[in-house]
């Protein structure tokens, strides 16, 4: 599995998926930086990653129709958590779960909990 971090991540975090032997990419290292949403959603399902945002809009299912991507992983956690704090969440919800229950679904990640939805196809 292949995972893009949205613009708003905190660069930093890609060292999270080294560690974990995971294949990730930042939206900046891919010319995304100050891409728009439709963009970036449109790169991830075009090139089958699983998009992490803390973007809320990711889940307005309206808006993004998700039912071709890989899955969408959406941190809400406080506004005023710094990057070690995010990237601590992020992986202590990676290191929990088996990576492939991702696969197809949307997951929202909060303090001390995490939901995951499988995404229904149409």
């Amino acid at each position: 599995m292949k995972f893009l971090l949205d613009s708003n991540m905190p660069y930093s975090i890609i060292d999270l998926f080294r560690e974990l032997n995971l294949e990730a990419l930042h939206a900046r290292d891919i010319g995304l930086a100050r891409a728009k949403d439709e963009e970036i959603m449109n790169y991830a399902i075009k090139n089958k990653y699983l998009l992490i945002t803390k973007d809320l809009e990711f889940g307005n299912r309206k808006r993004f129709p998700i039912n071709h991507s890989q899955g969408i992983i959406i941190l809400r956690l406080p506004f005023f958590f710094k990057a070690f704090q995010v990237k601590k969440a992020l992986k202590d919800f990676l290191t929990s779960i088996n990576i492939s229950e991702l696969e197809k679904s949307i997951t929202i990640i909060k303090s001390g909990h995490y939901r995951i939805r499988k995404i229904k196809r149409s």
